[in-house]
């Protein structure tokens, strides 16, 4: 157990957490009762996220992602997984938008694969600008290692963006909707 948590929370009538896995782990490293513990997901602003009323072209793929470059949110795995697309469709495009310590690492496999002109870098995107970001793209790739819930795949699809995702929490029960 989590000795700060379960200091933290001793005195708590009621937790919220935003997932099952959430509420999992916060039992299991605070002790606390599961019955003080309840599940409230994470929305998204429908009127803010909408699909673009002009169709893109479909001349090349553009995969769209949103994310902080780091380990726990699967940057390493993006490393491995953009040249392998493109070895397989020369024709697709991706827009990164995100900053963090792994970008570096995002920059050298451009670099190494000559996509300088295939991957676009934005770096850190508002939340205001997000929005155009994704209708920039047909689809959204969600590449987390573990997700209490991921919002930017709700507003992927709020976007109108197929939806590429590893297997957390969320992309399952929203896959499992649609």
């Amino acid at each position: 157990m989590n000795k700060v948590l379960q200091f933290t929370l001793a005195d708590i009538d009621q937790a919220i957490c935003v997932s099952h896995t959430s509420k999992e782990n916060t039992v299991l490293r605070s002790g606390i009762s599961p019955e003080k513990v309840f599940m409230n997901p994470n929305a998204v602003d429908a009127a803010m996220f909408t699909p673009s009323p002009e169709r893109l072209s479909c001349d090349e793929i553009v995969i769209a992602v949103i994310s902080r470059l780091v380990y726990r949110k699967g940057a390493d795995l993006l490393v491995e997984v953009i040249p392998e697309v493109y070895r397989l469709f020369p024709k697709v495009r991706f827009i990164v938008g995100g900053h963090g310590p792994k970008r570096v690492r995002l920059e050298e496999m451009r670099e190494k694969f000559s996509l300088q002109d295939r991957v676009e870098m934005l770096g850190a995107v508002p939340h205001a600008q997000v929005r155009s970001v994704l209708i920039s793209g047909h689809i959204f790739l969600n590449s987390s290692l573990t997700e209490a819930f991921c919002i930017a795949i709700l507003e992927a699809a709020s976007c109108a963006l197929l939806t590429v995702s590893t297997r957390v929490e969320v992309s399952q029960r929203f896959f499992q909707m649609t």
